[in-house]
């Protein structure tokens, strides 16, 4: 037990015994109107008693490790030690109280060992169910922060691993790009080489990062367009609308870079007469609204084709954000819409 808690346990100890003499030392004032020395003795015996009496069951609690049961195993020793308590306690106050303080003779009775005993029994209860309460309560929240950092260690693993999957996933596709170029024009397949390179060098020191500024992912996705615009030349047409409020939003890294190249080689590559890629980014409710539109369709059943980077994001999206992260894609007006809506964090 850490120091903080043992001080707070103190703490209640010696404030809940006190504030317990304090009303009964009232009531008795009240009744009796006297304020003798042996009033005063008795009331401090009273608070002497209780406190040691309820620290040596806490002292038992500790030594039988009582807390680590369940609560329905916890009832019987609960009751018996609290009933315990009661009669130590209603004999020491007779010891102590009426015939060393007092001077008078003991006075036992069936009827007033039942009503003492009873009437501890049910305060001993009370400070029993306090205490096994307030531990249930400190330990249920050190056991929920334990499984929060644990799923937060568990959630970095898994995004560094989705992580390490874009990166080679990214440079097969950029190499396939600079391939195609080779025999259709070699000195534009040299300068995609220098494009490909910066690009590469970016994508390996995003990939190291949880998240990064949009600015930067927006960086590495307009040196992607380019190179691939090198590659397909008239037959693929750009278009951004990019919101300044927008640049500095947190994002995945390469995350809007695999949703262009999804777009790019399942979408216009495949078409005859190529297509347009248009990217729209804005703020929306304190959320960055990302829209990606392609030329083509999206069919819902070739999901293992076009799988791998729409999944990845989702699964990367849900470990980040949970619910308040937003991925569709959809056709609509003849062309592919996908769109990211990521809060602030």
């Amino acid at each position: 037990m850490s120091y903080s808690r043992t001080k707070i346990y103190w703490l209640l100890q010696l404030f809940g015994w006190a504030t317990y003499v304090s009303v009964v030392g009232y009531f008795n004032f009240l009744s009796n109107n006297d304020l003798s020395a042996s009033f005063w003795l008795s009331l401090g015996s009273i608070f002497l008693i209780t406190l040691l009496i309820s620290h040596l069951f806490r002292c038992i609690i500790i030594i039988r490790n009582l807390m680590g049961l369940p609560v329905t195993q916890l009832i019987i020793p609960i009751f018996f030690g609290s009933l315990l308590q009661a009669l130590v306690t209603y004999f020491l106050k007779l010891i102590v109280i009426e015939k060393l303080i007092e001077g008078r003779a003991f006075s036992l009775s069936l009827n007033s060992l039942i009503t003492g005993v009873l009437s501890w029994f049910f305060i001993y209860l009370l400070w029993s169910l306090v205490y096994f309460l307030f531990h249930y309560v400190t330990n249920y929240k050190k056991e929920e922060i334990k499984n929060l950092k644990w799923q937060a260690a568990k959630n970095e693993i898994e995004l560094n691993r989705l992580i390490s999957q874009l990166n080679p996933h990214f440079v097969f596709n950029s190499m396939n790009s600079i391939r195609a170029l080779i025999d259709e024009n070699p000195l534009l397949a040299k300068k995609a080489v220098t494009e490909l390179s910066n690009v590469l060098r970016n994508s390996l020191l995003m990939g190291k990062k949880t998240l990064v500024p949009f600015s930067e992912e927006l960086k590495m996705v307009e040196d992607y367009l380019s190179l691939e615009k090198m590659r397909f030349e008239e037959k693929l047409t750009i278009k951004l609308a990019i919101n300044e409020n927008t640049k500095n939003f947190l994002v995945p890294p390469l995350m809007i870079q695999t949703l262009v190249e999804n777009a790019i080689k399942h979408g216009t590559s495949k078409l005859p007469k190529g297509g347009t890629v248009e990217i729209t980014a804005s703020v929306e409710a304190d959320k960055l609204k990302v829209i990606i539109y392609n030329s083509g369709h999206y069919d819902e059943q070739a999901s293992s084709e076009t799988g791998f980077g729409l999944a990845n994001t989702k699964q990367r999206l849900d470990l980040l954000y949970g619910k308040e992260a937003l991925f569709s894609i959809k056709n609509e007006e003849e062309r592919v819409k996908t769109m990211v809506l990521i809060p602030s964090k």
